[in-house]
């Protein structure tokens, strides 16, 4: 292993710090997106992890293009360093910034849904007013229906499925509008 100059190492250690700076404004970036969705446990558990897959690919690349890929301590304390001088400077302020911006996004939905679901509200009110006057109409119509079928009922009991079964048996059929055997034989004699 070689070693490096003095001025090399405070210059990477300078570099790192400006490597965790930045990796604070992407977190507050996730934490803003985060935000304007969702505050459930499970949603800030998967941005979580997604921040620390970000973190640790970045330091990655970080090491790779200053350092060519050697791992040093010192860098991944710069990094870290470099995080918490964000969030306790201009990390406060970002979050009170993007709190205020979640808020009136928030607002925005808000208010976009309500102007999208007013009409569709306004329907329903309407129709939960009459909704007794369409159910009687509907209790009418099915009546009338029930009606109509049973008059378009064929009153011929001799349906096609049980006129074979019934001509093997040779029994007369006597029901209304059918012909007992006799009058069959008479009528297939005639042509």
């Amino acid at each position: 292993m070689y070693s490096f100059e003095q001025s090399e190492q405070l210059k990477l250690f300078l570099l790192s710090l400006g490597a965790g700076f930045v990796l604070g404004i992407v977190y507050d970036i996730l934490r803003t997106i985060r935000l304007t969705f969702s505050k459930a446990k499970a949603v800030i558990f998967i941005f979580d992890i997604l921040y620390f897959i970000i973190f640790g690919l970045a330091t990655f690349i970080f090491f790779l293009a200053t350092n060519k890929g050697e791992f040093r301590s010192y860098m991944i304390f710069g990094e870290i360093l470099g995080w918490i001088f964000y969030y306790l400077s201009f990390g406060l302020a970002a979050k009170s910034f993007t709190d205020a911006f979640v808020k009136g996004i928030h607002t925005v939905f808000k208010f976009i849904f309500k102007v999208i679901s007013a009409p569709f509200l306004l329907i329903f009110k309407v129709i939960l007013k009459i909704k007794d006057k369409i159910l009687l109409i509907f209790k009418k119509v099915k009546k009338k229906s029930e009606k109509n079928r049973k008059k378009h009922l064929p009153k011929l009991r001799l349906f096609v499925y049980n006129l074979l079964g019934i001509l093997k048996k040779q029994r007369n059929v006597k029901k209304k509008g059918g012909c007992n055997n006799e009058q069959r034989k008479g009528n297939s004699q005639k042509n």
